[in-house]
């Protein structure tokens, strides 16, 4: 039979983190928008009919310029981060699935790719090198150095949740980051060891029932998160005809 999936270690150890640091879990389904406040110096915010435009036009009028490149487009969520607060900017047209997977799936870019790497670069090159990140100051030779070899960003961390015109995620599951961002988000939202705590369920199909209705996962997403937690089966044409040979 199929066997449940681990954990990545990263994505356990971050969703810890999240709840310890919210000081409480959320009963199911879960919709983390004051657990993240309560977590973390993170904020989140909903504009109708969310475009880049308009989440650009909102963040200037709050004192926050960043500049993104590119063309006008929809958006199911934006994320802007710096000085270790992050603002989620979310389409407050979606359904309630929608709307808690897209802020899950931007807490999770949060977490990972700016608050995890904050960690690290003080832990490594000392408080100080947090002014680089933030554009406070231009980096010395040597933070130069380090930061050209970790790849890191400075100045504003920015992330687009972007989505076709039917309204699905136009860059789901494509890049390392987002498929990161995604397990993350399936983690804080319906936890590995909670989903099989009564035993592995009897089909794929009833794994995405739950899900959907108890855990609150969009179809789409859950369907996803299911063949993660279930992947399939492959065997061996040879073993199938062999197999098929010997029982006739």
């Amino acid at each position: 039979g199929k066997q449940p999936v681990s954990i990545p270690l990263w994505a356990a150890e971050l969703a810890r983190v999240f709840w310890a640091r919210a000081r409480r879990t959320e009963p199911y389904p879960r919709t983390l928008r004051w657990s993240s406040c309560r977590a973390f110096r993170f904020s989140v915010f909903l504009l109708p009919e969310l475009n880049l435009r308009d989440a650009m036009e909102w963040l200037k009028k709050c004192g926050i310029v960043c500049e993104v490149q590119g063309q006008d487009r929809l958006l199911k969520a934006c994320l802007v981060a710096r000085w270790g607060h992050g603002i989620a900017i979310l389409d407050g047209d979606q359904g309630d699935d929608e709307l808690r997977f897209s802020l899950a799936h931007e807490i999770a870019h949060f977490l990972k790719d700016y608050w995890f790497l904050r960690q690290q670069i003080c832990k490594r090159m000392g408080p100080a090198a947090l002014e680089v990140l933030d554009g406070e100051r231009s980096p010395t030779p040597d933070e130069r150095l380090h930061a050209l070899l970790r790849g890191v960003p400075l100045g504003f961390h920015v992330h687009l949740m972007e989505r076709g015109q039917d309204g699905t995620v136009t860059s789901a599951s494509t890049g390392e980051a987002q498929d990161n961002a995604d397990r993350l988000a399936y983690e804080l939202l319906a936890p590995a060891n909670h989903v099989f705590a009564d035993g592995s369920p009897p089909s794929n199909r009833a794994l995405i029932e739950t899900l959907r209705v108890f855990y609150g996962l969009p179809r789409l997403q859950a369907a996803r998160y299911a063949r993660i937690l279930l992947p399939p089966v492959h065997t061996d044409p040879l073993i199938l005809r062999l197999k098929n040979l010997a029982s006739m």
